[in-house]
């Protein structure tokens, strides 16, 4: 295997399977906050540059698991795919072993205030693209009343689902088994 011109560290497998492994390790080993991109990149045997082709900041390695159900989401609602039908199949592809690290091991990683600040985002996102498909689906304005209900209603179960998976632990039941439970809630 290769190494970046002037880069330290190990060397180069897929770049961006390397800066996601670099980086789960630097931040057991000394936190989150302690833990630098310059780091992250020496560890990784990367440059700067490469670490930002993949990454437009060091809080998008916390959640590198759930942006990529995101685009599937996001991709299933583009197909057509039903709501309810596309929150299953993405859920349903998500294997236990997907559990985000960064969330699992929050204490020792001290990840907690920048999860929830970069997670604001993606909880956004989520329920925007739920909104979309609703409206684009019923025919009703994406703005109205009824919409952003449904909406922020089936976004909040993911959540609640999703976190009740990530925090179960060993006894831990698949993903879609808490997304079912919660969505027979709403």
């Amino acid at each position: 295997m290769t190494r970046e011109p002037g880069s330290v560290g190990r060397p180069r497998a897929s770049s961006r399977d390397t800066i996601e492994e670099a980086a789960a390790e630097l931040f057991l080993e000394q936190s989150y906050a302690g833990t630098t991109v310059e780091e992250i990149t020496q560890r990784a045997g990367v440059s700067r540059a490469t670490f930002f082709n993949y990454f437009a900041s060091k809080s998008d390695l916390l959640w590198i698991d759930a942006d990529r159900a995101i685009e599937r989401f996001s991709e299933f609602l583009d197909s057509g795919m039903p709501v309810h039908d596309a929150i299953t199949r993405v859920a349903s592809e998500i294997g236990p072993e997907r559990v985000p690290l960064s969330v699992a091991q929050s204490e020792v990683m001290g990840t907690r205030e920048e999860l929830v600040a970069s997670g604001l985002v993606r909880v956004a996102h989520v329920t925007a693209l739920i909104r979309g498909a609703l409206a684009d689906q019923s025919g009703e304005d994406r703005h109205s009343l009824s919409v952003n209900v449904r909406a922020n209603t089936l976004a909040g179960a993911i959540i609640a689902a999703w976190g009740a998976w990530v925090l179960d632990g060993i006894e831990r039941r698949t993903l879609l088994e808490y997304l079912s439970d919660a969505l027979a809630l709403v």
